[in-house]
Order: C-alpha cells, then sequence, then structure tokens
C-alpha cells in the first residue's frame, strides 16, 4: 500500500492567542484530509511560531523562549492528538525545543489516530542551535514507526546530512524517511534536499522533506527560512 503524504511548506505565523494558533493548524490538517492524506509532516521549529504567545521580553531572548516553551508541551501534544485522531491520520508534528532533565533536545512528535505514539530527537546541532540557543544533541536513539501502511523513521534536518541514521532505520526496516527542516538561507536548504536523495539512494527508501518558509522579523530564531520549494502544501503520492 503506497500512503498519500503532505510535506508542509510552512510560514512561522505570529499568533494572538493559543486558540488563534490550533484554529490555524487544524485548518492545515483539514485540507490535507480532504485530499485524502494519510501522513501529514510538519517542519522542523515550526513550533517556534508559538513564542508569539510570550511576552515581547521572551520574544527576545533566545534561551528564556527555549525554556517557557516547555510549559506548552502538554497543550501543543493535546492539539496534534486530537487532530490526528479527528482526520483519521498520522501527524509528525513541526518539531519543538523541550527541556529534559538538564538538557535542551529538539523533539519532533508522532501522534496517530490513537494518540501520542513516540518521538524522534535531533542528533547533530548547528553551532547556533547549540552556542546561541543552548540547544543539545539528544541520546542517539532511533525509533521506526509502524502504520498500516509500513514503516518510516524521522532523520531531522542536519542528522539527513549523516548516512548512519537512515542506514540503521532501512535496516530496522523502514522504507520511508522523513526530514522536518529549517533552514535560514538556499544553500543550507539545498544541502538538506541534497542529503535526503542521497540517503534515499544509498537506503533503496524513500525521503520526504518538509520546511519552514518566509520570513518572522518578530523571531530571533525563526526570522528568515528558505527552502527549495515553495507554497502552502504539497501533497505527494509515495509511488516509484
Amino acid at each position: 500500500m503506497n500512503p498519500l503524504i503532505a510535506a508542509a511548506q510552512y510560514p512561522i505565523t505570529y499568533h494572538a492567542s493559543f486558540k488563534a494558533w490550533a484554529l490555524h493548524v487544524e485548518k492545515w490538517v483539514k485540507n490535507a484530509a480532504q485530499k485524502g492524506v494519510q501522513l501529514l509532516l510538519f517542519p522542523e521549529y515550526g513550533a517556534m511560531e508559538l513564542v508569539s504567545l510570550f511576552p515581547k521580553e521572551t520574544q527576545n531572548d533566545l534561551r528564556a523562549q527555549v525554556l517557557e516553551l516547555g510549559t506548552l508541551e502538554a497543550d501543543f501534544c493535546g492539539v496534534y492528538a486530537g487532530l490526528a485522531s479527528k482526520y483519521g491520520m498520522v501527524i509528525v508534528a513541526p518539531s519543538i525545543p523541550l527541556q529534559v532533565s538538564d538538557r535542551i533536545h529538539n523533539r519532533a512528535f508522532v501522534f496517530s489516530k490513537n494518540g501520542l505514539v513516540g518521538y524522534q530527537d535531533k542528533f547533530f546541532m548547528t553551532r547556533f542551535e547549540n552556542e546561541d540557543w543552548g540547544i543539545h544533541s539528544a541520546p542517539k536513539l532511533l525509533t521506526v514507526f509502524e502504520a498500516d501502511w509500513g514503516c518510516f523513521g524521522i532523520q531531522v534536518c542536519y542528522d539527513a546530512e549523516f548516512a548512519i541514521g537512515t542506514d540503521l532505520l532501512c535496516k530496522a526496516g523502514a522504507n520511508l524517511i522523513l526530514v522536518p527542516s529549517c533552514t535560514e538561507t538556499i544553500r543550507g536548504a539545498t544541502r538538506v534536499h541534497v542529503g535526503a536523495r542521497a540517503r534515499a539512494l544509498e537506503g533503496q527508501c524513500y525521503t520526504v522533506v518538509s520546511q519552514t518558509i518566509g520570513m518572522a522579523a518578530w523571531s530571533p530564531a525563526v526570522d528568515i527560512s528558505f527552502s527549495t520549494t515553495s507554497g502552502s502544501a504539497d501533497t505527494c503520492p509515495l509511488e516509484p
């Protein structure tokens, strides 16, 4: 069975309230569901738009906003769990930086019609993430997610530029690798896409990339986002 996949090319949007954000997200999910999508992939750091709900001083403080996002984790997961159940699809939520013990990890949660099923943390950090943002490499634990139509794994952005993760995931049974990404230059976006294609060739698997796009001048973290594609959402059948 070949699932229909939607890869969101997602703009970071300013929201007046959590409810407004939740309604915004539902429009994306509903749009995908109306097209028969079975798997919806959101990009890396798409959750940073939630920082728009915080006071200005927090919005301008890279370290403070990451810590504050942790207060929204349960509600954030609740929204995506509800949408996955309501629309009967698998959703890989936009990654969100969260404090785990004494470290910050970049985490992509996965939801199905039955609720939260797991997550994948990012392994390889860029210098900005590590030095300016205070986000750390996660323990090297990979997850293969099982769906009715097959198995998939996740390689968050920079991770897709290294062969080892995809190699291990494919050997464990994954035939699809999802690559949520956030890049501030077209050069960075190109590296991610080229890396994803290389992983597909090496692993004889499919790879799908979702990226943030557009400008968010109010956010020092994700103020500029480039993708190699444009538009609100791309849907593609997973076929040879």
